[in-house]
């Protein structure tokens, strides 16, 4: 890995570790765990694929649900710790829904 990828990975665990503080959320840590060890380690067999994607769909399922809770029962003004938490669900639940459309890309064709 280059110096500049390195830092660049740094960093990025970085802000993950001010989100984990933020959101208090087991799960949404475990899915950005996954998501830096895919960042580090990309090529996922196709067996191991499968189990992935469940995994990361439940997960995006989960962010999905959180996110409309705090649309709707937990809503806050905007700015306030609801209304960044309903934020982060959403984008969370869509950036997972990307990670496994392209874990499923790979697993079809067997990229590895």
């Amino acid at each position: 890995m280059a110096r500049d990828d390195t830092l660049s990975l740094v960093s990025q665990i970085d802000d993950f570790m001010e989100l984990h503080e933020f959101m208090e959320d087991d799960d949404l840590d475990k899915a950005l765990s996954l998501m830096v060890k895919l960042t580090t380690k990309p090529e996922v067999p196709s067996v191991k694929a499968v189990p992935l994607i469940v995994q990361l769909q439940a997960y995006a399922a989960k962010f999905s649900m959180m996110a409309s809770i705090y649309t709707t029962i937990k809503k806050g003004p905007p700015g306030s710790e609801n209304a960044k938490k309903k934020n982060v669900y959403y984008t969370a639940a869509n950036a997972i829904d990307k990670l496994v459309d392209a874990l499923k890309y790979s697993a079809k064709y067997n990229m590895v």
